[in-house]
């Protein structure tokens, strides 16, 4: 890190995304060993206003609204306070934002194309730590950085589950397990929030605070199963507030459509697709997908005496289905 280089703009804009992609992780790694430290924490605070007013103007050009389903947290504890919320894409950013009416930083992960948008300049304003998935050192220093933010008075907003929620099948996927493990570091409270997307209309349920002691017996999975379980039962009583769906009402095709409907509202010229919310979730590595299940079969040479694997494949999905 001795040769890190930095550029001025112009030099910025000149690369292209995969370079500024990973010129950013780099400039990350070169002032995290330098030891440098986050600034202005509490001007982010001062600041916050500006934000706020910035988020109301986005969310009439939006035309969407906020449903409150219910709010036991209460803002006026002297802790430091982890707000993890379950992740839908679209706006649900912006819009939690509102909801928490705190300031807080955002943790986000891989920005790609977001560092050539004007919102990013106004996550640096807000406060952000951004890192790359794929990359484990970057990892490590946003959890540090993150460690830094709470013990010095700052707020964090985050979501465990890493991606959007591409799966109809789970109110809330498996989830990261850096919450807990800061919140037990730090003693932060954590403010669990979930949040459902109708139309143009975001309906929120935000939990209790809770803390973790320093000397919990429980293991960081039983810690991050209960965090989980938190987001399931708020999830499921914002679902509980709307239209009963009849089976006979699902469409063949309605997997595809609630991915793609996903994908829309998520993109807005960034880039992200199915594929990036699929390979930034949480992957249990007890549990095998059909993916992988099936992977031998795209270098599967087919003859007479293999070719039933195709048949059962299909007898497979059908039943799945």
């Amino acid at each position: 890190m001795q040769d890190f280089k930095y550029l001025n703009l112009l030099e910025r804009r000149k690369l292209a995304i995969e370079e500024l992609v990973k010129y950013y992780s780099e400039l990350r790694k070169y002032e995290y060993h330098k030891g440098e430290k986050l600034n202005f924490i509490e001007l982010r605070k001062k600041l916050h206003f500006i934000i706020s007013l910035i988020l109301i103007t986005d969310q009439l050009i939006s035309k969407e609204k906020i449903h409150i389903v219910n709010d036991l947290h209460y803002s006026n504890s002297d802790k430091p306070k982890i707000y993890a919320c379950t992740h839908i894409g679209g706006n649900d950013i912006q819009r939690t934002f509102q909801v928490i009416k705190q300031p807080a930083y955002l943790m986000l992960g891989d920005p790609g194309i977001l560092y050539r948008k004007m919102i990013y300049l106004g996550l640096k304003l807000n406060g952000v730590i951004p890192l790359e998935t794929a990359d484990k050192e970057d990892r490590k220093i946003a959890y540090n950085r993150a460690v830094e933010l709470l013990e010095n008075g700052g707020n964090l907003l985050i979501y465990p589950e890493g991606a959007w929620n591409v799966s109809p099948n789970l109110l809330v996927m498996k989830i990261f397990n850096g919450t807990v493990r800061m919140a037990q570091q730090t003693g932060a409270e954590i403010i669990p929030i979930a949040v459902e997307q109708y139309d143009n209309d975001f309906y929120f349920n935000i939990g209790k605070n809770y803390t973790i002691s320093k000397d919990t017996t429980k293991s960081i999975k039983e810690l991050n199963d209960e965090l989980r379980d938190k987001l399931v039962s708020l999830k499921w009583d914002i679902i509980s507030t709307q239209p009963e769906l009849k089976r006979d009402e699902i469409a063949d095709n309605y997997l595809e459509k609630f991915q793609s409907e996903i994908v829309e509202r998520c993109n807005y010229g960034y880039g992200f697709s199915l594929e990036d919310a699929l390979r930034e979730s949480f992957h249990d590595k007890n549990i095998t997908s059909e993916e992988e299940v099936f992977s031998f079969m795209k270098t599967l040479k087919i003859d007479k005496n293999n070719a039933f694997l195709l048949r059962n494949k299909k007898n497979l999905l059908k039943k799945d289905n």
